[in-house]
């Protein structure tokens, strides 16, 4: 508990009640929507004591003590560079936005370019929301400086909507330390947001529908207008957890109705019960649900390294201790009085925009000298002078890339920056996709002609065809346009331009592409996609697509997706465990496509005996094809 003598906005008895009741509230979220996460249906679920019986861990309180042991050792000075080396350093959870993050870290993306590149699935998803609290405890009574470490914490795997509905979790942490009555809470905490955004939009819509039709109706349009086939997307999850804030108002025994929203149910019910238990304090907890929540803290596995309570009471007297020494002062200046990270303004063919974003973490002006460098372009250098406590953009003049390892995962370069006598130096780099080519579009008529509707004749002629076959062509299937030797042939460089079917050479700037760039017109059509990927040894590994066509896959000439049903598009819409030879490996994708849609994400997961929602995207092997000079008078 906190001394009697501190800056805190409130009794040192007081922080340490309301701490440790948002730790217990967030356990019980976790505990009772574990079970059921996922479910995308409305429940009715009694409360009871079996509910409690099995306590999990759970990514929205273990990503919180990851952050509170990073604070603890840097203290507020931790900024994008340190959120970045500690995730790096300690958390290897696989999925989804998670996964994406890690893989542009390890690539050498900055934040926020780790949340916004190649993310376009998940980036708008609850891995940020669910780890929000963690601000407002350490920055009691202060919603901007809690949302402004929250701003930075979402970024890092995240983008938009997640970033501020953290951002606004966060602020209603830090004013229920303060404020005790809830609409007050959420009223101000709207306030850190833009104007206009939709998780502003969305609160004052649930908080109308709420008023005016109740919990029920309230939750039915939340999931009619924000509902997603995505369980984890944030707008509708968060909008039921701003429905389950509301609801609840000052009886905790009401969040038990936030379980039956299902979804990302341990997210929902975590959030709600965690501000929910700051505002109450733990003191005001029932006692009932204090029993069945119990003191164990459980840690995955997938967060190693680092300093792990293994009780809520001990963490809540841990978050104490570091929220009083932030109130009273950090007493130990950083190392390097600049915190420094980097930008990709743009990436269009072979030429780099990036931004240097350096802030002065010091109480006087200070200059610095930088250089850029890398083996693939010129050398940047100057240097830039930020006032104390301030931000600056360093936008540099556009790089020109030269003798690129195009087919390398990534395009590493070098930031030193000195300061104060003091260098700091970034080893970062450029993610890169490689190059593949698109054989096709491969184009059949419908195989019947289909007759004109006899009672109402589509045209003035009856020689014609149907309306219908004319705005549709022929769904492809078991007609096979190239044959492995071809395929081989034109990777190697032979005759591609010289062929009476579309050659393109395509250079992907994500996992995602859209064909559709390569060609002119819609409709019904076949597409290969194909290249080499080179590998130092035999390896095994999940090959994960994603697009609304049908799916055909064969590495080696040897099958190993055969025509896919139609699915929406998502990064795993098919996937196949894969086996790569030592040297190169030929790939080939086959898409017949049903709808004007050419889209298509590729990307390999490594395998270790899971499934590939549980393996973790691969950063070293590269894809590539031999460029010639004839494969650019094509479309692109």
């Amino acid at each position: 508990m906190p001394s009697a003598t501190t800056s805190l906005p409130l009794r040192p008895e007081n922080y340490y009640d309301k701490v440790l009741g948002g730790w217990v509230g967030k356990s019980a979220g976790g505990i009772l929507g574990a079970p059921i996460e996922g479910y995308k249906t409305f429940n009715s679920i009694e409360l009871t004591d079996e509910l409690f019986d099995t306590n999990f861990p759970n990514d929205d309180l273990d990503l919180q003590v990851l952050w509170l042991d990073m604070v603890a050792q840097y203290g507020p000075y931790v900024r994008e560079a340190d959120f970045a080396r500690h995730w790096r350093a300690h958390v290897a959870f696989p999925w989804n936005e998670y996964g994406v993050a890690t893989r542009n870290l390890t690539l050498g993306l900055d934040i926020p370019d780790s949340g916004r590149h190649n993310n376009s699935y998940w980036s708008e998803s609850m891995g940020s929301p669910i780890r929000s609290e963690i601000w407002g405890m350490l920055f009691p009574g202060d919603p901007e400086r809690a949302a402004r470490y929250a701003r930075i914490d979402s970024e890092l795997d995240h983008t938009g909507f997640s970033v501020h509905a953290e951002q606004f979790f966060a602020a209603c942490a830090a004013l229920a330390f303060t404020e005790s009555d809830l609409h007050r809470i959420l009223n101000q905490a709207i306030g850190v947001l833009p104007f206009g955004s939709v998780c502003a939009q969305l609160f004052h819509r649930v908080r109308g529908w709420y008023d005016d039709f109740g919990f029920a109706v309230a939750a039915g349009k939340v999931k009619s207008y924000y509902g997603d086939a995505d369980f984890t997307s944030a707008p509708m999850n968060v909008g039921f957890t701003m429905l389950s804030i509301l609801h609840a108002g000052n009886d905790f025994d009401r969040i038990i109705e936030s379980l039956h929203l299902g979804h990302d149910s341990d997210c929902v019910v975590a959030t709600a019960a965690a501000i929910l238990g700051i505002l109450h304090g733990n003191d005001d907890i029932p006692e009932l649900w204090r029993q069945r929540v119990g003191n164990e803290l459980l840690i995955s596995p997938e967060v190693s390294g680092i300093r792990c309570p293994a009780t809520l009471t001990e963490l809540a007297e841990w978050t104490c201790e570091i929220g009083t020494k932030l109130a009273d002062g950090w007493p130990t200046p950083p190392e390097v009085p600049f915190a420094v990270h980097v930008e990709v303004t743009s990436s269009v063919g072979n030429v780099l925009t990036l931004t240097l974003v350096a802030e002065d973490l010091s109480d006087r002006d200070l200059s610095a000298d930088y250089l850029l460098s890398s083996a693939h372009f010129p050398q940047q250098a100057g240097s830039l002078t930020v006032a104390a406590g301030q931000t600056v953009r360093e936008a540099l003049p556009p790089i020109e890339v030269v003798d690129a390892p195009s087919a390398k995962p990534s395009l590493p370069y070098t930031l030193d920056l000195t300061v104060a006598g003091r260098t700091l130096t970034l080893e970062r780099g450029i993610p890169q996709y490689g190059s593949w080519l698109l054989l096709g579009p491969f184009i059949r008529p419908a195989d019947e002609l289909a007759p004109m509707d006899e009672e109402f004749p589509d045209h003035g002629m009856s020689s014609l065809p149907s309306v219908r076959y004319m705005n549709h062509d022929r769904v492809n299937g078991g007609e096979d346009f190239v044959d492995h030797a071809t395929i081989d042939a034109l990777l190697d460089g032979e005759n591609r331009q010289g062929r009476s079917y579309g050659v393109s050479l395509v250079r992907p700037r994500s996992m995602t592409v859209d064909l559709g760039r390569y060609f002119h017109g819609r409709g019904e059509r076949t597409l290969y996609l194909t290249t080499r990927i080179e590998s130092d040894t035999h390896s095994r590994h999940w090959l994960c697509l994603g697009s609304t066509a049908h799916l055909t896959a064969w590495v080696n000439g040897q099958r190993v997706l055969d025509r896919t049903p139609v699915r929406r598009r998502w990064p795993a819409t098919a996937a196949a465990l894969i086996d790569l030879r030592a040297g190169a490996n030929t790939v080939t994708i086959r898409l017949d496509t049903v709808v004007d849609d050419y889209a298509l994400s590729v990307g390999l997961k490594d395998f270790a005996g899971k499934h590939h929602h549980q393996s973790h995207w691969n950063t070293t092997l590269s894809y590539g094809v031999p460029a010639l000079v004839a494969d650019y008078h094509g479309l692109s």
